[in-house]
């Protein structure tokens, strides 16, 4: 069937529109009629969701004519090839197509069950099944009740009709990354508020949602032992290497919905449109969704991608949450063997490189109004926790000479790692908790704890930065009378992106846009997924734009979708310009 863009479906007359997508809903034209007048549709996912409200506020006995319509599996309909057209491609795609007669059996005395017990077909979206794997739903699903049943039929049926839209309706790559952002931030934890937290059920809807729209684009998906979401692109070349890209798809608590996302969701598009375009790959292509990269429930970070560099610390597995549940029992509850991890290494033999796409998260390519910049380096860190103990007394009483304010001193070391970090491009640093204990308006403050946060995207000037703040620490600590107390609580090295991987991002920007001046070039100085993938390959980043004066995790977190389509239209020229090569990366070539 031919494909239509979205913008003609919403210009089109009524009965066009309607014969369009009356296929959507198995012989059911009635969803399409219906929703006709509420157009226009902003994404393919809104014309969707209008779609699926309507079934859902259907009469009963709609519904079940609805779950009626749709034909058996490898059922008697198909043998005599009366299925329609889109039913065909389905089951065909699940190798219902070539059973053997035994198979044919085998499943047919299944559906005979089923429509016994329940009175209507089995129905399910067979997209990412085999033949074993649809013998296992029908037999767990023969034990649900009636209701429960006829529930899990509709939505098998939402999901039946998301994959026909897929085949059927373009649209532009902004505004579909756009939506898709907007239908994962409905999957939280919080009402009000987007926060999507290691093995929750969000996080769960999530990681199923994205492994659909990894198989609505082509991709083998599947979803991993540490909940990694993977999608693959082979090139069906022997021997071929492999390209990874992606990002993370938990959050902070009350976060934004592109901090990583954006990462997983534009590959996932982009892929699609190329294959659809017909072009090929001279590489396999794995798209990641990293399962966790924030480490907010189990207060430790890059528990995705750590499994796939191999550096994942088993002993995290026990580890427990605020609720006393180990890591080991979330991934089990989710229906994950964590004793599968260790099989995750990816082979560096085999990689080509990673490269993420993620909003900057910061304001530098919002001032200088462009839309895409090129990553130099990931910024490493050092964190200190500090305690500074003076002496408390009556705020009254004693003289400003006599005093050991610990206050004053943390004040004093706030103000020179501003002025020290001002000094090199790059270097930042940040006290980011400053506390008085037991503090009283009238009262000397003897004790202050702080933190300290001093990022570089080069080690040296970091380490040089950190040795002056130190220093600079120890004479205010003798000069005002005070104990200090620090304690490093992590250090994590820069990671510098590969030049040959900057380079193919260049160039690629200067093809898209056509400008006559060169990318931008620019360090994060937030940490990545890239770190750890660094371990095992090659890795390169392109950072886009965010608006709202560049906040991130935050629910201010913005992108525009003229941005998101530009980098969507940069990395798929990345992707056709970059050579599988052996060794090294090789140069660019066009």
């Amino acid at each position: 069937m031919s494909r239509i863009d979205l913008a003609s479906l919403n210009a089109a007359a009524s009965a066009e529109f309607i014969a369009a997508l009356s296929t959507i809903f198995e012989h059911s034209p009635w969803v399409a009629e219906q929703v006709c007048d509420q157009r226009p549709f902003a994404s393919r996912l809104h014309l969707h969701a209008a779609m699926c409200a309507v079934v859902r506020r259907a009469p009963a006995a709609q519904q079940l004519a609805l779950v009626r319509a749709h034909p058996e599996l490898a059922g008697r309909a198909a043998i005599r090839g009366d299925l329609t057209a889109e039913s065909t491609h389905e089951q065909a795609g699940a190798g219902l197509s070539h059973c053997t007669p035994q198979q044919y059996e085998q499943l047919q005395s299944m559906n005979d069950a089923y429509n016994a017990r329940f009175g209507f077909p089995f129905v399910l979206s067979v997209k990412g099944h085999d033949r074993e794997s649809i013998l296992r739903e029908f037999e767990r699903r023969l034990g649900n009740d009636a209701d429960t049943e006829l529930q899990t039929a509709l939505r098998e049926i939402d999901r039946i009709a998301a994959f026909r839209l897929a085949e059927r309706v373009d649209e532009p790559a902004g505004s579909l990354l756009l939506a898709m952002a907007d239908q994962l931030a409905t999957h939280t934890e919080q009402a009000g508020a987007l926060t999507c937290t290691f093995m929750t059920p969000a996080h769960r809807a999530v990681a199923a949602q994205l492994r659909d729209w990894m198989l609505m684009a082509g991709l083998d998906a599947q979803i991993d032992a540490i909940g990694n979401v993977v999608g693959r692109w082979r090139c069906q070349r022997p021997g071929a290497r492999t390209l990874l890209t992606g990002s993370h798809y938990d959050t902070v608590i009350d976060g934004g919905r592109y901090d990583g996302r954006l990462g997983i969701l534009l590959p996932i598009v982009v892929a699609d449109r190329l294959q659809r375009r017909g072009m090929s790959l001279p590489y396999d292509l794995e798209v990641i969704g990293f399962g966790d990269e924030e480490g907010v429930r189990f207060k430790s970070t890059f528990l995705g991608s750590s499994a796939l560099a191999g550096t994942f610390n088993v002993e995290l597995l026990d580890r427990a949450d605020a609720d006393g549940i180990s890591l080991r029992q979330a991934l089990i509850n989710a229906g994950h063997d964590p004793s599968a991890i260790g099989t995750l290494t990816r082979d560096t033999a085999g990689l080509l490189g990673y490269v993420e796409v993620h909003i900057e998260q910061g304001p530098v390519l919002l001032e200088e109004q462009r839309a895409l910049g090129v990553v130099t380096a990931i910024n490493g860190s050092e964190r200190y926790r500090i305690t500074i103990t003076g002496l408390a007394g009556h705020s009254g009483t004693v003289p400003m000479h006599l005093r050991r304010d610990a206050a004053a001193a943390a004040a004093e070391l706030v103000l020179y790692v501003e002025q020290r970090c001002s000094q090199a491009p790059g270097l930042v640093g940040t006290v980011g908790q400053l506390a008085v204990p037991n503090g009283a308006i009238n009262v000397i403050p003897g004790r202050c704890e702080l933190s300290l946060d001093i990022r570089a995207p080069d080690d040296q000037l970091r380490d040089a930065a950190v040795a002056d703040v130190r220093a600079r620490l120890d004479e205010i600590a003798r000069r005002r009378r005070v104990d200090v107390q620090i304690e490093r609580v992590l250090r994590a090295d820069a990671t510098p992106c590969a030049p040959a991987l900057q380079a193919a991002l260049d160039a690629s920007i200067q093809r898209v846009t056509a400008s006559p001046a060169p990318s931008r070039h620019l360090p994060s100085g937030a940490g990545h997924d890239a770190m750890m993938m660094a371990r095992v390959t090659e890795v390169g980043m392109l950072f886009v734009r965010c608006g709202n004066g560049g906040i991130s995790h935050h629910p201010a977190e913005t992108l525009s979708a003229d941005d998101a389509d530009i980098a969507a239209c940069v990395f798929a020229d990345f992707l056709l310009h970059l050579p599988d090569g052996d060794g090294a990366m090789p140069a660019i070539t066009s």
